[in-house]
């Protein structure tokens, strides 16, 4: 079997999973970012690897993916998107940019983030990975925060609450990873060294996304008129052609602190440096009953001389 995406693009198009997912994931397409329409493509092929498996007809060298973990939690990932409109979102490529050169903090317990479950759409080349010769990039993925491993029909051991993401490449490799939200620990059972960069980077990626958007709620683009069914009950009267609008997250994250600090990361006097961005914790509130909140002091260069 052909385990490059492009090369079985057509069958897999012809199947119900494909027809069904790809109704539910019709967004517009954004310049730099993945088209929802291939991620359908690249769930369906999951399940029609899934569906060859319980046949009998898969090869004997790709069984055991079949029945791995990561596949499990990915083919839940494709139920998901073929039952119902799940949520997508866009990450701007800024601030994907700015969370990616930020620290995870030691603790996050008591995270609640303030989005459960969807698709998290990354800009091109946000994280990329060497496999087979090439240079190739996770692009998307799915999540959601799972309290009882019973729903994902997983072999997850850990019953503790916890966000679980999964994600593809065009060559059929699957990925997968956990934020435990009690423990804070990020999970990753990947087997080579390759792989387990690659989980450790979406992981960091993902949790400074819930944290960021604790911190500043409004980050969240309210959904438009064209969105505005996801995930509601008034969903499935959409027509079949109806292209949603994206929803992002960041867009109105300044794009002017972004570009300053690009191009003065390109040569710098001796008392420039630049810092990296990380977590603080803050008290807030009166003495009696103190709450505390997460905030981001972000990458900047420090000792900025003016032209």
């Amino acid at each position: 079997m052909n385990t490059n995406l492009d090369s079985i693009k057509k069958p897999i198009k012809r199947t119900k999973a494909y027809k069904a997912i790809s109704k539910n994931l019709n967004y517009r397409p954004c310049k730099g970012y993945p088209s929802t329409q291939n991620i359908a493509v690249n769930l369906a092929a999951q399940v029609m690897i899934a569906e060859q498996y319980l046949e009998g007809k898969l090869p004997k060298d790709l069984a055991h993916t079949a029945e791995s973990t990561p596949t499990k939690i990915f083919l839940y990932a494709a139920k998901c998107a073929s039952r119902e409109l799940v949520p997508c979102y866009w990450l701007a490529s800024e601030l994907a940019e700015s969370l990616i050169e930020t620290d995870i903090p030691d603790n996050w317990t008591g995270l609640k983030p303030f989005i459960n479950r969807g698709f998290l759409l990354l800009p091109q080349n946000c994280i990329e990975y060497s496999g087979f010769g090439e240079t190739e990039s996770i692009d998307w993925l799915y999540f959601d925060i799972r309290t009882d491993k019973s729903l994902l029909e997983s072999s997850i051991d850990n019953d503790k609450p916890e966000i679980i993401w999964t994600s593809g490449s065009d060559r059929l490799s699957v990925f997968y990873g956990t934020i435990n939200l009690i423990d804070s620990k990020l999970g990753n059972a990947s087997l080579s060294e390759k792989d387990r960069k690659i989980v450790e980077q979406v992981n960091k990626l993902l949790l400074n996304t819930m944290l960021v958007l604790n911190y500043k709620p409004e980050l969240l683009d309210k959904p438009t008129s064209e969105s505005k069914g996801i995930g509601f009950s008034n969903a499935g009267k959409l027509p079949s052609n109806f292209s949603r609008n994206p929803v992002w997250i960041g867009k109105v994250y300044s794009e002017e602190r972004t570009g300053r600090h690009q191009s003065n990361r390109l040569i710098r006097e001796p008392r420039e440096h630049y810092r990296r961005g990380h977590w603080a914790r803050r008290r807030h509130g009166n003495r009696e009953k103190w709450q505390y909140k997460w905030h981001w002091i972000e990458p900047t260069t420090v000792n900025q001389l003016k032209s």
